[in-house]
Parts: C-alpha cells; sequence; structure tokens
C-alpha cells in the first residue's frame, strides 16, 4: 500500500543525552555516492551510482543523478541516492509533476544509506527533511534498514522475499520443497544446464526470451515492456555488480536470470522463459545455481524482489524457503494549485478549532468560578 509521506512527520528525541540536529544538506559527488554505497552494510545495488545511471541513460537524459549528502552535529553523513524525473509543458506545472524526485528507479529499495551507524534520532531528522525538502516523491523503504522501518512501523507494508544465506548451500537448499528438488533433477536430467552470460548475443538472445515472456503475459505484464535499449545499457557496463544467469538446452538459450549485487546484497530483479521449454522446468535449476552461487559468494541475502501482490509468485518463492520482509512504498504528493488550497484550508481549519477549543475552555472556567 502507498502511505503518503506527509502523514510520517515524527517530532525528535528532545532529550538532552540523544540531541543531535541537521547541520547541513549539500549536493554529493558521484565519488561520494560510490565510496558510502560501498561501505554501507544495508545498501543494495538499487541505491547505486550505477543503477541511477543506467536509468538515465535509459530515459535519455529525462532522469538525471540528485544526490545530497547529509552532515549531522554528531559529525555523521547520510546519502540520499536520489534521481529527480523532469516532464516538459503547462499540465506538468500545474499539477506540480514538472519535477519528480525518485529515491530509486522502478520502484526499487531506496532511502539513505551511510558508512556510519544511523539511529533513531538522525533516521527521525532525514525523514522529516526529505518530507520538507522533496515534494513528489515516490521511495519504496529499504527492507534491510532496520532503523528506517522502526521509524516507519506503524504503516501497512509491501513485502519482498528473500532468503538468508549465512548457513551452507546444503542446509539452505533442505528448506526447498520437495516439488522444487524433483523440478531442479527434472532439469538434470532433460539436459538444462546453466551458465553465466559471456557475450553480447547472450544478452540479445535473452531478450528474445523476454520479448516471448512478454506477448505470452499480454495484459498481465505489470509495468510496461522494457526496450533492448535497457538490456543493451546494462550489459555494456561489463559491471562486476552484475550477473546475467542462463539455462540452456541444446545450445539454446530458454530461460535467465538477470541479478545485481552489493556489498551483501544479492538480488534477481528480471527473469524470463521461453513457454515452450516450461516441461523442462529450467527457472528451478536456474534459480538452485543463483542461490548456491550467491551463498558460495559470501552475500548475506538472495532478494527474490517483491512478488506484484501475485499470490502465485509468492508462493513460487516461498517453496525456496524465502520469507517475507517489509518493504513498504511511500509517496510525497506533489505540491499544486489543488494540494496547496487543501492544505490552506487545513490549516484554517486547524486555527479555528484551536480558537473554538480556548473560548469553550474559558467559558467552563468562568462557569466553575461562578458556581464555586
Amino acid at each position: 500500500m502507498i502511505r503518503n509521506l506527509a502523514d510520517l512527520y515524527i517530532e525528535p528525541d528532545v532529550l538532552e543525552s540523544n540531541r543531535i540536529s541537521i547541520k547541513s544538506v549539500r549536493s554529493a559527488t558521484i565519488n561520494e555516492w560510490d565510496k558510502i554505497w560501498r561501505e554501507c552494510n544495508y545498501s543494495t545495488f538499487f541505491h547505486s551510482v550505477e543503477w541511477a545511471e543506467i536509468w538515465s541513460k535509459y530515459t535519455r537524459g529525462k532522469m538525471i543523478l540528485a544526490p545530497s549528502l547529509v552532515l549531522f552535529s554528531d559529525g555523521k553523513k547520510a546519502l540520499l541516492p536520489f534521481s529527480c524525473l523532469r516532464r516538459n509543458g503547462l499540465v506538468p506545472v500545474f499539477l506540480g509533476t514538472a519535477k519528480q524526485y525518485i529515491s530509486s528507479p522502478e520502484r526499487t529499495y531506496g532511502g539513505w544509506i551511510s558508512s556510519d551507524n544511523i539511529y533513531h534520532n538522525h533516521a527521525v531528522l532525514l525523514l522529516n527533511l526529505i518530507r520538507k525538502k522533496f515534494a513528489n516523491l515516490v521511495w519504496r523503504v529499504n527492507p534491510y534498514d532496520e532503523v528506517a522501518l522502526q521509524v516507519i512501523s506503524n504503516y501497512d507494508f509491501d513485502e519482498t522475499h528473500v532468503i538468508n544465506l549465512e548457513r551452507e548451500f546444503d542446509k539452505i537448499a533442505k528448506d526447498f520443497s520437495k516439488g522444487h528438488k524433483t523440478a531442479v533433477k527434472q532439469a538434470i536430467r532433460g539436459g538444462v544446464s546453466v551458465r553465466l552470460a559471456s557475450s553480447p548475443k547472450d544478452w540479445l538472445d535473452y531478450y528474445k526470451a523476454y520479448e516471448t515472456s512478454v506477448h505470452r503475459w499480454g495484459k498481465r505484464l505489470l509495468g510496461v515492456k522494457y526496450s533492448w535499449d535497457l538490456f543493451q545499457e546494462i550489459s555494456r557496463r561489463s559491471s562486476p555488480n552484475i550477473e546475467l544467469w542462463l539455462a540452456i538446452h541444446e545450445n539454446r538459450i530458454i530461460s535467465g536470470a538477470l541479478c545485481f549485487h552489493s556489498k551483501r546484497h544479492f538480488v534477481y530483479w528480471h527473469g524470463a522463459s521461453i513457454e515452450s521449454y516450461f516441461n523442462l522446468r529450467p527457472v528451478n535449476l536456474l534459480l538452485y545455481e543463483v542461490i548456491r552461487s550467491a551463498c558460495e559468494n559470501g552475500y548475506t541475502w538472495f532478494d527474490f524482489n517483491p512478488s506484484g501482490g501475485l499470490k502465485g509468485v509468492r508462493a513460487f518463492k516461498e517453496r525456496f524457503g524465502a520469507k517475507a520482509l517489509k518493504c513498504p512504498i511511500i509517496r510525497q504528493e506533489p505540491i499544486n494549485i489543488r494540494t496547496f488550497a487543501v492544505g490552506k484550508v487545513s490549516d484554517k481549519i486547524m486555527q479555528i478549532k484551536k480558537r473554538m477549543s480556548c473560548t469553550v475552555s474559558s467559558s467552563l472556567f468562568k462557569r466553575l468560578i461562578r458556581n464555586d
């Protein structure tokens, strides 16, 4: 469920021992952003410079990088890895949507990151700063930032499904359902193998598999279809933080999983399969190998990403032993003529209520004096 950020204002703790403030807010450099992202224990690939740059390129500059560095009075700092989507024309100006801030593109995990230990008071100050400074903002809260989740824990949440990888893979695989284990064996018997993409042709063949998936999904497609330009931009980077895993049958790519990773987090962001090969169960074997690789390479979390409200997809992930983590989507409404007017009227009503309350209290007090 989407919640309005304006409803999330929290009064900072006023205890003297915990009193801190925001000392300054300025634009962050790319190097500052990248350094903090690499050092942050709860960052995801979606908080990275790279993810923001991919979408800036894909949107042909309509989405631009807009990071801010927040310095606190206790010497700690946090980075807001935001982007800004610009829209031209009079209508967006009238509606207050000419400039939309995006905590992370495609409603992926956003919010602040820091190489310092950020506590409750820091989070409250950051939340209130975001509320005041960034009108028209979309933000999916990072499920791995426990402090951020505590600050907004009284709100309804969307969820993702994850596997904790802090065990040996054999123990993780024991949590897979009997059906998933059988499907993995079936794929191997059927001649399916798994490998990483290693050429531009691999990426193009994966995209062709994606196009067949889009055709199959039809109106059930969540969101919009991505063009080849997006995958070409992702692939050309040859990034160590990006992996395209492929299921192969008789030298043909029949399924794939596009994955990203950061310091501790490994996420399955995009997948596609050719329907005529479903009987070979390639997705089960593919994810088996991807999860094993993430585990053996020392990542803490394997993330399946949110399920879009699809119960079947959710159940599929849970059969891998994945558990739900909360990740709410919060929206800061744009400031336009309507919201400005509503705000003014609301403020006026509150003022009138306060005056009436004071008047009633005064009247009651006088009666009590007379009766006494």
